[in-house]
């Protein structure tokens, strides 16, 4: 059980270092009230089809937000095949997380940058480990 947890924390905390790792990131966390929402109907559309997973949540993140996911977007077509199929998988499971969930991972992110950088890897390695080994979690039935 607290394995699990770890495990799904472990997680968590990945997908938020990716989503806060991305372009940009520093500079315009540095002033996000100032930032304006940008509609999802007015993302060009490559961008948002990049973005879908996030479609019903657009218009719910902040403004800074969107703009960082914008910028990965635009990155996106210049990505190795790997990198945006990573991308996509991180994207979906940000996606799927309750909102619980998501302060969950951005607590565990925010301790992880206070580690030094080779706990973080080791943290990382172990995480990709357990997440190899464990067997895919059954989609309950419909």
């Amino acid at each position: 059980m607290a394995q699990e947890r770890l495990r799904r924390l472990l997680a968590a905390g990945v997908a938020a270092l990716a989503l806060a790792a991305l372009p940009n990131a520093a500079a315009q966390a540095k002033d996000p009230p100032k930032t304006p929402p940008t509609p999802w109907g007015s993302l060009a559309p490559p961008d948002r089809a990049v973005l879908q997973p996030l479609e019903k949540d657009w218009d719910r993140l902040p403004g800074y937000q969107q703009q960082r996911l914008q910028s990965a977007a635009r990155q996106y077509p210049k990505m190795q095949p790997i990198q945006q199929e990573r991308f996509q998988e991180r994207i979906r499971d940000w996606a799927a997380m309750t909102p619980e969930q998501r302060k969950a991972a951005r607590e565990t992110f925010q301790g992880m940058k206070k580690l030094p950088p080779s706990k973080q890897h080791e943290l990382r390695e172990r995480w990709l480990q357990e997440r190899q080994a464990a067997p895919a979690a059954p989609k309950p039935a419909p």
